[in-house]
């Protein structure tokens, strides 16, 4: 990862604490933020829209991230001002305390535009020169 892009991302980054129990989003759900986990774990599950019979299930844990969704949202230019958020395909909900690092949507957006912008530029000046 290009340490500019990196940098962007971290500055962004905001602490965060989920007690145990915490629901953090439902099936459904607008995603609003990517979680990188600290320390504690998190229940993610689904039903696919309760579709009858299935059920999907798995932890995630420290080093880990959730609602990896948001990355696809963020590098797609907005069409407009009602740019929707996209909706989680989980239920996510934390099964011990949780400490983890929150990156919001807009934030997330702004990084990988920003990233873009700067490639664009670069490459820009090298076929300039």
């Amino acid at each position: 990862m290009d340490d500019r892009l990196l940098d962007t991302i971290c500055e962004r980054l905001k602490p965060i604490l989920y007690t145990e129990d915490t629901l953090l989003v439902s099936e459904g759900e607008p995603i609003t933020e990517m979680l990188f986990i600290v320390r504690g774990h998190l229940y993610s599950y689904t039903t696919y829209g309760v579709r009858v019979g299935f059920f999907n299930s798995s932890e995630v844990g420290l080093g880990e991230f959730c609602f990896e969704q948001l990355l696809t949202w963020a590098l797609v230019p907005p069409l407009n001002d009602k740019d929707t958020l996209p909706s989680s395909t989980f239920t996510v909900k934390a099964i011990t305390d949780v400490e983890a690092f929150v990156l919001e949507a807009d934030d997330l957006r702004f990084s990988a535009l920003h990233f873009r912008k700067l490639h664009s530029r670069e490459l820009k000046h090298r076929l300039r020169f």
